[in-house]
């Protein structure tokens, strides 16, 4: 049984050396990784320290390899780890263009690499089943943050400025599941009169 279990263990690094990128996003990408695998209680603030010192880096990612769209914001996976620990994504935002309020059903973190991103704080009301915002704060490029799953983060991100915007997140999801497996949508409450 000893055998198998060492087998699977050296099969698995061996996939995560081969899919690994090269460079600033592969820098990342080991950081990342090194969290996962380290204690729970220190994973946050390496995640958010990697994550910061990545999108600071112009050579992480060029805004033409991730262009944006005209009608809503626009995802691009730059890494999907191969044992579906996590997924590292660029979203460009357009101007105008925001996410709708919702949590997440997984482990989260993004950094502002470009522009600066608005972002509402909501708490979640349990009598009403709702959402309240609570503040609206400006994320300018460098600010970075991560929140494990949960009602207890909820926001709303976008940019309201004129010209487009890049963040780089980062989701403790496998890339398949990234269009189910990680916004949780909550509605919010009316407001009170």
């Amino acid at each position: 049984m000893l055998h198998t279990d060492i087998s699977g263990f050296l099969e698995s690094e061996r996939r995560r050396r081969e899919t690994q990128p090269a460079g600033r996003l592969g820098a990342l990408v080991r950081e990342i990784a090194l969290a996962c695998d380290g204690p729970a209680t220190r994973m946050g603030e390496r995640v958010k320290a990697a994550l910061t010192a990545a999108a600071a880096d112009p050579a992480l990612v060029a805004a033409r390899q991730c262009p944006a769209q005209v009608e809503y914001y626009a995802r691009h996976i730059l890494y999907g780890d191969p044992d579906g620990r996590f997924t590292v994504l660029a979203l460009v935002w357009g101007p105008g263009q925001f996410s709708p309020p919702h949590a997440h059903h997984a482990w989260c973190a993004y950094a502002v690499r470009s522009g600066t991103l608005t972002e509402t704080l909501y708490t979640f009301d349990g009598t009403a089943e709702a959402a309240r915002p609570l503040r609206v704060a400006a994320r300018p490029a460098g600010y970075a943050c991560f929140a494990q799953a949960g009602l207890d983060q909820i926001h709303r991100l976008g940019n309201a400025g004129a010209e487009p915007a890049m963040s780089i997140h980062i989701y403790g999801v496998a890339h398949e599941r990234i269009a189910t497996g990680v916004n949780r949508m909550v509605e919010v409450a009316p407001a009170a009169e």
